[in-house]
This record gives structure tokens, C-alpha cells and sequence, in this order.
């Protein structure tokens, strides 16, 4: 065999390497994209979890402080309820009185 058919040979063995070698690296592209979108997507889930386990927890606190301060509200329109119901009493025994009162003064300025 020339020297020149070896080195045609060599070049055509080479160049099938060459080939075999691409399409690995093509197979390996493949599989390292197929790997990355795997775990990008598990990541993405493991993230939405722990983002609806914080919202859930601050929705959860936000409910707490919220029925919290409706109880002091309610506790202090219970109080102020309280103090109004006892002021109109009050006020009625005394519109009542003053009432009375009038109509008798009335009665006795009419009669003098």
C-alpha cells in the first residue's frame, strides 16, 4: 500500500471518528437538555410549594391579626353600647323628670 492511499486511509478513519464523535456529542447535548429541563421543572414545583407554604402562613397570620383586632372592636362597641344604653337611661329619667316637672309647673302657673 503508497503512502498516499495510507495517509486516504488514515483521513477516512479519522473522519469516521470525526462523525462518531459528533453524533455522541449530539446524544450527549440531548440528554444534558432533557436532564436540565427535568430538574428546572422540579425546581419550579419545589419554589410553587414553597411559595403557597409562605402565603398560606402569612395569609394565616394576617387572618389571626385581623380577627384579633375585630374582637377588640367588637369588645369596645360592647363597652361604648354599654356606657350609651346607661346614658340614655339617664337622660330619659331625666327628660321624664323635667317633663313631670314642667307639666306640674304648668299646672300650678295656670291655676295661680
Amino acid at each position: 500500500m503508497s503512502s498516499v492511499e495510507k495517509i486516504i486511509t488514515s483521513l477516512s478513519e479519522l473522519e469516521k471518528d470525526i462523525e462518531s464523535l459528533s453524533v455522541r456529542v449530539q446524544d450527549m447535548k440531548k440528554r444534558i437538555i432533557s436532564t436540565s429541563d427535568k430538574e428546572i421543572a422540579q425546581l419550579r414545583e419545589k419554589i410553587i410549594e414553597v411559595a403557597k407554604t409562605e402565603s398560606e402562613k402569612i395569609i394565616s397570620t394576617a387572618k389571626q391579626e385581623a380577627e384579633e383586632k375585630s374582637q377588640k372592636i367588637l369588645e369596645e362597641a360592647e363597652t361604648n353600647l354599654t356606657k350609651l344604653r346607661e346614658n340614655t337611661k339617664l337622660s330619659f329619667d331625666k327628660s321624664v323628670k323635667l317633663v313631670v316637672d314642667s307639666v306640674l309647673n304648668k299646672g300650678y302657673t295656670t291655676e295661680s
